[in-house]
């Protein structure tokens, strides 16, 4: 199921009920910083495999979902990998 199947879903199994979708660290499954002629390009993609889905009421659960990509500024997804301690990104000058 892509994530439009997954909110059409949950939207039809909690009617009425607050739902949020997220996609936090935890379901990002690739990074792809885009460059070209060795500077950052500014924007860039984030593919998520899974979506957090918190039913109003209930702990939220991680859902598999088909590939699903969103765009980050360059600052954004710098701030997302150097918080990782084995990466690190070198500034151009």
């Amino acid at each position: 199921m892509d994530f439009f199947q997954a909110q059409d879903f949950f939207n039809q199994m909690y009617p009425g009920k607050e739902i949020k979708y997220e996609f936090d660290e935890k379901c990002h499954r690739v990074h792809e910083l885009i460059y070209t002629d060795g500077k950052p390009n500014q924007y860039h993609q984030v593919e998520n495999n899974k979506v957090k889905v918190t039913v109003e009421g209930q702990e939220a659960v991680y859902v598999s979902i088909m590939p699903h990509r969103e765009t980050f500024s360059w600052d954004a997804i710098k701030n997302v990998i150097n918080s990782k301690t084995e990466v690190f990104i070198q500034e151009q000058s």
